[in-house]
């Protein structure tokens, strides 16, 4: 027993010595069944020197390998509990050595009662990626791959599901490296069960250029790989939960996974209505290629932005999503995924998924909005009612075809259908804090919106013989159509020099985006030498944007909305053409790789607008020839420590919605037009990611910087009429902001605990006209972040997560006001298994704030804990849990704009108890891999 404990501590706590020569590997069955055995311990000792030494565990397939070997003499041995030990003497003269198939024969000796603890090895590095054991991260029962994740050095995952790796944004996952319901990490790491991976790759993923031809262009993307357990591959495995509670809130979910070494196919399903939704943001920007606000933003008036309120990610201002995540609400949504692939090499290979959901909801938001005006202060308060209903669908499909070794083909289109409708009842004040009262009304409003889009995408790759090089050719075009009707009720009391002005409007508008882009893109890559190599690329985008406006007034002798408003009311034909010419070189050396280059861009715009009896009032023609420079270099060492720095130039023309001048009147209190004199936005963007880890201890070190420079950016001049704001865009120079942080961890000596620090930094420097006087708006936010977890085995977990942020908000207009505030955020779980099969859980919440508007201050505690009763040999969970036990969830926000700060609230969904019952899929197929009770790993 002795010797086996001092071979597994010497297989745990040895260190490579071996250096680039040659390596040993083999595979290890039962002498009696024939079945690998896994988590066998190999030693590899040097016979010249027995203090030299490396320890090695087999896979689940039974297989080891001992690489970098110098030549020398050795002996193996390779034990495992129960087993008889084997022992061999070996030669390695430069070459690589394969021992075949080892037999290990059962110990005569039983050993009935004895279990070897010990640990898993918890991290590897290979070339771009670090993978991570996950049995060597513990979970709660019936945990989905998001709490695996947490608990992850380097791993950070926010409130809405995003998930940052050493500081960068996750922007793909994969399942076994196939594509899992698109492209969202969140489908992934919300819905299939923790207990189902058996690794997760980070990956530093290269380009499907570089991948195919070699040639290293150092561009990264961050993508997350899981890989299903063996076990899990053979049938299906998933949780199916039904739970209702007090106060009529219930909720059901269903995930059900089939996977097999070639296919995968899963399905979902989910309903409640505790405001748990399951489609935002991420969506949008997989489906989109992260371009939301060409597909999503409102083809004229209105502004558009992407807000995180209370943990919720929404679409602002689009029409289409716009605060659908607000209030109480009930979401219905499902979906099927499935990928597959055949022949030889996977030749074939076919993905696909559809994805629905419908909500409803009821959401009250207060606001407390302070606005910058010309020498004073505006302060507006805003109560509005929202009655929402909103269903869409998404279609996503891949098809990637390999003929032969050196052509690649995909295919890929995609569909997004929605509709939304929105009711809101909204009553709102405003007063001038040294004139005092401005303005008050009320106002009703109705939105419909419907917003097909259709994307596709075709690839075609072709590699060169001899390792000549590359040929790619990419076609993609996008289709969108955004239809809004809306109805618009309201009252505006102005008041001035002691009267009152009120202005009554009843109209009925009709708003059509119709938009059309083509691109297509050629890329030639070749190497120079063994270091060097080369590429020229030539790209050309069409977009034809077709957007209108009919406005009508309400004519109470008819009944009927028939009067056109010749205000409110055009089209614009917008016709853009991009044409971009570049050359890079990239030079590949030990650690080292540098890519750099230029490129030569030609942008033309050409549009017309029109009036409402079809006259045209003017042509818009500009013309831009820019030459933009890009650098990329990159450092990776043998010790894990990895640079990368990152520097882009680029023009973009101004959107329709900026350049469309036409008003938008929905809003009473904000108006806003188009500026059909804008110029295009010149943009510089500069990044820095360092990176240090060292899976021997699990210690790693990381941070980023990112700097970006505007010319010609968007800003607005805001003027004011009692209270009222008329919004123009318009150019303006000098904006930029900066972003910096960096994260440690690392294990304590204490066994379990893992210990984890941060710090953010951002600042931000934008300019806005208020009646035609400059207004600089500085900000700047700093705040530190720690998470600790503790571990026992199964029996005990807890984690911490503190996080504070200090904001401070500057104005350069002698009336503004500067703000500044505190932002806290605290995290306490407990989870703890007092008795066998009876587990207790509680998460407490503590967010709070100080320096916002009255009545705006967070400071509120979110308890919820229960008592968990696993039965069915922990198949089925059979729960009592309560939300909000303290009765204090709260949902305020705050956004701070360039010249407005508003504090915002919401209602939420407040203490309720449940009862839930879960059971685990577990039908796996048919196993005959002997179980091998007396090696017992934790």
């Amino acid at each position: 027993m002795k010797t086996y404990l001092l071979m597994l501590l010497c297989l745990l706590s040895t260190k490579s010595f071996a250096q680039q020569s040659g390596s040993i590997n083999g595979k290890i069955i039962d002498g009696k069944t024939n079945q690998p055995i896994e988590y066998v311990g190999i030693v590899l000792s040097s016979r010249a020197d027995s203090t030299k030494k490396v320890g090695v565990v087999t896979n689940r397939a039974g297989e080891f390998s001992f690489n970098t070997v110098i030549t020398g003499d050795y002996k193996i041995s390779i034990s495992a509990m129960g087993y008889n030990s084997i022992t061999k003497n070996i030669s390695v003269n430069g070459k690589n050595i394969t021992l075949g198939i080892l037999k290990m024969h059962e110990d005569a000796i039983v050993l009935k009662d004895v279990a070897v603890s010990g640990r898993y090895a918890t991290a590897t590095v290979k070339k771009d990626t670090i993978e991570f054991n996950a049995d060597a991260y513990k979970t709660r029962p019936n945990a989905a791959v998001e709490d695996l994740l947490k608990k992850l050095p380097g791993v950070t995952v926010d409130k809405d599901g995003s998930i940052l790796v050493q500081g960068q944004k996750v922007t793909r996952l994969t399942v076994d490296g196939k594509d899992f319901f698109g492209t969202d990490p969140k489908t992934a790491t919300k819905n299939l069960p923790a207990d189902a991976i058996a690794k997760v790759q980070l990956i530093d993923s290269k380009t499907q250029e570089a991948k195919a031809t070699g040639i290293d262009d150092g561009q990264r993307e961050k993508v997350l790989n899981l890989t299903i357990k063996e076990d899990k591959k053979k049938g299906w495995f998933g949780n199916a939960n039904l739970a209702g509670g007090t106060t009529d809130k219930y909720g059901s979910y269903l995930s059900a996974n089939h996977f097999n070494k070639n296919l995968q196919f899963a399905v979902l399903g989910m309903s409640n209505n505790i405001n748990d939704a399951s489609f935002g943001y991420d969506d949008l920007s997989s489906f989109s290629g992260g371009n939301i606000g060409n597909i999503f933003a409102p083809p004229a008036g209105g502004s558009f932005s992407i807000n995180n309120n209370n943990g919720k990610v929404t679409v602002g201002g689009s029409g289409v999503f716009d605060n659908n995540a607000i209030g109480l609400y009930t979401t219905h949504s499902g979906g099927v995924n499935y990928s597959n692939s055949w022949g030889k090499n996977n030749k074939m290979a076919l993905s696909g998924s559809y994805f629905t959901y419908f909500s409803s909801g009821l959401g009250n938001k207060l606001s407390n909005i302070q606005d910058l005006s010309s020498g004073d202060i505006l302060r507006t308060l805003d109560n509005t009612d929202r009655n929402s209903n909103n269903q869409a669908h998404r279609f996503n499909f891949k098809a990637e075809y390999h003929p032969d070794s050196l052509t690649d083909i995909v295919l890929r289109p995609n569909v997004i259908l929605n509709n939304t409708t929105n009711i809101n009842n909204r009553s709102f004040r405003s007063d001038f804090d040294a004139t005092g009262k401005a303005n008050d009304g009320s106002q009703y409003y109705k939105q419909h919106n419907f917003t097909p889009a259709l994307f596709g995408e075709f690839t075609v790759l072709r590699r060169l013989p001899n390792k000549k090089g590359s040929v790619s050719l990419r076609l993609n075009g996008t289709q969108n159509t955004y239809n809004s009707d809306w109805l618009n009720q309201s009252l505006l009391n102005q008041y001035a020099n002691g009267g009152t002005t009120a202005t009554n409007i009843n109209q009925q508008a009709n708003q059509e985006n119709a938009s059309k882009t083509y691109t297509i893109n050629g890329n030639y890559a070749r190497p120079l030498n063994q270091k060097w190599s080369a590429n020229v690329a030539y790209g050309f985008t069409r977009s034809i944007v077709d957007a209108q406006q009919l406005t009508f007034d309400y004519n109470p002798t008819t009944d009927r909305y028939e009067t056109i408003v010749p205000s409110l009311t055009n089209t614009f034909d917008n016709r853009n053409s991009l044409q971009t010419v570049g050359l890079g070189f990239i030079y590949t050396g030990k650690d080292w790789t540098y890519n750099f280059g230029l490129n030569g861009q030609q942008s033309l715009l050409n549009a017309n607008v029109f009036n409402n009896i079809g006259v045209n009032m003017g042509n818009i023609e500009k013309s831009y020839y820019n030459l933009l420079p890009r650098l990329t270099v990159n450092f990776k060492n043998k010790a894990n420590q990895t640079i990368a720095i990152n520097y882009r130039a680029s023009v973009n023309l101004p959107s329709v919605t900026d350049l469309q001048p036409v008003q938008n009147n929905t809003n009473p209190l904000y108006q806003r037009a188009g500026n059909p004199d804008l110029e295009a936005r010149k943009n510089h963007r500069l990044s820095v990611n360092f990176n240090t880890f060292s899976p021997d201890n699990n210690r790693y070190w990381n941070g980023y910087f990112l700097y970006n420079l505007s010319f010609d950016d968007i800003g607005n001049d805001i003027t004011y009429n009692n209270g009222v704001q008329t919004v123009k865009p318009i150019n303006v120079n000098g904006n930029y902001y900066l972003r910096a942080g960096t994260f440690f961890g690392m294990p304590s000596k204490l066994k379990g605990l893992r210990m984890n620090y941060g710090m953010n930094f951002f600042t931000e420097h934008r300019t806005n006209f208020i009646s035609s006087s400059k207004n600089i708006t500085n900000r700047f936010e700093i705040g530190p972040n720690i998470n600790w977890s503790y571990d026992i085995d199964d029996k005990f977990n807890a984690g911490i997560y503190a996080y504070l942020a200090y904001t401070k908000v500057n104005n350069t207009a002698e009336a503004a006001i500067d703000n500044k505030y505190f932002s806290l955020e605290n995290t306490l779980n407990l989870s703890y298994e007092f008795i066998k099969d009876l587990r207790v859980e509680a998460d407490l919440n503590h967010v709070g704030s100080a320096g916002r508007a009255d009545g705006f201050n967070n400071n509120y505690f979110l308890l919820n804990a229960g008592i968990n009763k696993f039965l069915m040999k922990r198949r089925v969970t059979l729960s009592l849990k309560g939300f909000d036990i303290l009765n204090q969830n709260t949902s305020i926000d705050r956004i701070v704009n360039s010249s407005r700060i508003e504090d915002v609230r919401y209602n939420n969904i407040t203490r309720y108890f449940y009862l839930s019952l879960n059971y685990k899929l577990t039908k796996v197929g048919a196993n005959n891999e002997r179980n091998n009770p007396r090696n017992t790993v934790n």
